[in-house]
């Protein structure tokens, strides 16, 4: 999959989140209004896709080999990071009083500092050989 193709399908995948959460969310069955204190959530649904667009818009100009080490780890990562997080019971004891959102943080956490870190390292290393 070439850069533009990944960047059109993640952009379309953050719309689609977006317009679920927009429909389910903050419109009725009646009416739409727009209320302010639901918009964070708007962020929170649709961030399973903005992590990769974020990373996507970065390495977009960068070396085709920064672009797809990044791509080849996602590929990988975000399927084990959703199974990871359904896997996760619910809690509804009082010792474990977390449920799924402790998993899904650490697992999001955990993607933005790799990526990161093979963005940074791969882009160093073609620099440094000067393709």
């Amino acid at each position: 999959m070439t850069k533009k193709n990944t960047l059109f399908l993640v952009l379309l995948v953050t719309l689609i989140l977006s317009i679920t959460f927009i429909e389910n969310e903050i419109c009725g069955f009646d009416k739409c209004s727009m209320h302010l204190d639901k918009l964070p959530f708007l962020f929170i649904f649709a961030s399973p896709a903005l992590l990769p667009l974020f990373f996507s818009l970065i390495t977009y100009k960068m070396r085709d080999e920064v672009f797809e080490k990044w791509r080849n780890f996602s590929y990988w990562w975000i399927p084990l990071g959703i199974f990871l997080t359904l896997i996760t019971p619910d809690s509804n004891s009082v010792i474990m009083s977390w449920g799924k959102e402790v998993p899904a943080m650490g697992m999001t956490i955990l993607y933005i500092f790799i990526s990161t870190i093979i963005i940074i390292r791969t882009w160093l290393k073609t620099r440094k050989e000067g393709k």
